[in-house]
């Protein structure tokens, strides 16, 4: 069984010496959707980092029995929490991180069910909390690298710790305070840009994001295909333009959730707006003229651009999804 102590106040803005303060309580919270063999391997070496290891099925149901059943009898603190449906990982993330806060977390770990992190990257971020001072006020420890490719720190603190403005959540080390200030993550958005809006959020309740320096994490960012205008090969000495493929119903997801995500900050934040403009129009134009399902990802753009444009959140219409899904 885990261990459990009662909730815990919420933390000072600063970690005192460790010879003074007890260590603090670390539980990590893991979605899973349809896990496999591997992720078990994954959440095996995470455990042994944390103190506690919650894993959030998201409405997989008797398909992930097997897997589910094997992860709460090899990793002794871990528990399991099932939803009866599929909500999206904002809203798993939120079940494991409530669970996690009520249990005493001191620090809660967010990872994704195919990312793997190394020995010690645990560790490493606590250390980064502890160098930060009182105007530092680190509220998000990331990773320095995700498969290799570094992390460009847009400003340093007064210690010389790395700063972001967003990073993706699979990775991030959370402190109570942080959760408690700024709150959970939206689950209007269900899925894309979930972290997005996080890390805006909690800037906005004035706490940073710092990276932990030299940390490397294994992480799957997708499916890498060939550019094919139309179904065109195109031949090219060097192998020719490879995209990041998303199926229609993300792609949905994506369009309307970047558009909601201008909504709420050009005002305030108008050359992050235009950034995020800019960065889409790549990807949107390889969704719709290449690939297998150009229809749907034309249709999925589409709707998911008019949505965004009303505000209108939440899960996919249940009669688009189905079409994008045929």
């Amino acid at each position: 069984m885990p261990r459990s102590r009662p909730p815990r106040a919420s933390l000072a803005t600063a970690i005192a010496p460790r010879d003074t303060t007890p260590d603090p309580r670390v539980i990590a919270v893991v979605p899973t959707f349809h896990p496999d063999d591997d992720v078990v391997g994954n959440l095996r070496s995470l455990a042994s980092q944390v103190d506690e290891l919650i894993v959030v099925d998201d409405g997989t149901g008797p398909a992930a029995d097997r897997v589910l059943d094997l992860i709460s009898t090899e990793i002794a603190n871990s528990r399991v929490l099932r939803l009866d449906t599929n909500s999206g990982i904002a809203r798993a993330l939120n079940a494991g991180v409530r669970a996690a806060l009520g249990d005493g977390a001191d620090f809660v770990v967010n990872t994704d069910q195919d990312t793997d992190l190394p020995a010690g990257y645990v560790a490493a971020c606590l250390e980064t909390f502890a160098r930060a001072n009182r105007v530092t006020r680190v509220g998000i420890v990331c990773t320095d690298r995700v498969n290799g490719q570094p992390s460009i720190p847009t400003w340093f603190s007064p210690e010389g710790i790395g700063l972001v403005p967003e990073a993706i959540q699979s990775g991030f080390v959370i402190a109570r305070e942080c959760l408690e200030t700024a709150g959970l993550f939206d689950e209007r958005l269900v899925i894309d840009c979930v972290d997005t809006e996080f890390c805006l959020r909690v800037r906005d309740h004035g706490f940073r994001i710092a990276i932990a320096e030299d940390t490397d994490i294994t992480h799957a960012l997708g499916e890498m295909v060939p550019f094919r205008p139309f179904g065109l090969t195109l031949a090219h000495r060097d192998g020719g333009h490879l995209y990041q493929y998303h199926s229609p119903f993300r792609q949905y997801y994506i369009i309307r959730n970047n558009i909601d995500l201008v909504f709420r900050n050009f005002l305030r934040r108008r050359r992050w707006t235009l950034a995020v403009v800019k960065r889409q129009i790549g990807p949107t134009f390889d969704a719709i003229v290449s690939g297998p399902k150009r229809t749907k990802h034309l249709v999925a753009t589409v709707v998911g651009g008019v949505h965004g444009l009303l505000r209108i959140r939440g899960p996919i219409p249940p009669r688009l999804l189905r079409y994008l899904r045929s």
